[in-house]
């Protein structure tokens, strides 16, 4: 276990890749087979954010990271898991070199705790980015929206596939936030055969519910800016009205107003 923040620099030079993967990884399952944390938890070196800052974020440029048979979690109350786009001072990405890209997230655990307001697990304002093969839950808040995977400062091209995806507000929305490079559109963007799931021990009211906060929900997957999105053989359990309607998939243009992105195009 690795207690603390981590942050992935940016190379000067050269495009190899820096692979941080489980010594284990003989016990995990071959590529193209999804994790079971259940199973294959005890065989991953974990990476433990103890406060509210990421558990792991880049510098602006980084490139060229693949975590394999990672586990990443916080003890705590938390944001962003982890956190693309943003410098140390929490100054978003102002120009496309600024973004961090060519970074892999490959059957790995990223969890939140059951009882601790744990906004996003992955903060995915990047370039040339994949989760696949992983397990992501416990990404839930009160009163505010929490996801497995959030983009909005973000070209892509975006690769999330064969995950379990857990969050309370949206499992995995895109678009959203004013706080963007002029222009910027999350793009071609691949979500194929995940399992999205809402846990209906989250729903007040329900014989599962554990007592643990009320956490905002809202609905499945939703685009507010993306487009070219292939979204195909996906499966979508529970959705209930509490600060939305209860709708599953929701596509509506809409942004934060401070004059960046003055179009939104869920196309």
């Amino acid at each position: 276990t690795c207690t603390g923040n981590y942050v992935l620099p940016a190379k000067a030079t050269g495009t190899g890749w820096i692979i941080i993967k489980s010594s284990a990884l003989a016990n995990l399952p071959p590529e193209g087979v999804r994790i079971d944390p259940t199973v294959h938890s005890q065989y991953m070196p974990k990476i433990v954010s103890p406060n509210v800052s990421p558990a792991i974020r880049t510098d602006f440029g980084a490139h060229h990271y693949r975590f394999v048979g990672i586990e990443i979690t916080t003890t705590t109350n938390n944001y962003n898991l982890i956190l693309f786009g943003y410098d140390a001072n929490g100054n978003f990405a102002t120009t496309l070199s600024q973004l961090p890209y060519d970074i892999i997230f490959d059957r790995s655990y990223i969890h939140g705790n059951p009882t601790s307001n744990v906004r996003r697990g992955i903060a995915m304002n990047s370039a040339s980015t994949a989760v696949i093969d992983s397990y992501l839950s416990d990404f839930h808040e009160v009163g505010a929206d929490s996801q497995a995977i959030a983009g909005w400062n973000a070209p892509g091209p975006f690769k999330i596939v064969n995950n379990y995806l857990e969050g309370a507000g949206e499992n995995v929305i895109f678009g959203g936030s004013g706080k963007v490079i002029a222009g910027v559109i999350p793009s071609d963007i691949e979500i194929r055969r995940n399992y999205f799931f809402k846990p209906l021990s989250w729903r007040v009211g329900d014989p599962s519910h554990t007592g643990i906060p009320d956490w905002t929900i809202k609905n499945s997957f939703e685009l507010k800016n993306a487009q070219r999105v292939l979204f195909e053989g996906n499966v979508l359990r529970n959705s209930w009205a509490h600060a939305q309607s209860g709708m599953m998939v929701v596509f509506t243009p809409r942004i934060e107003c401070t004059g960046t992105a003055p179009a939104c195009v869920p196309q």
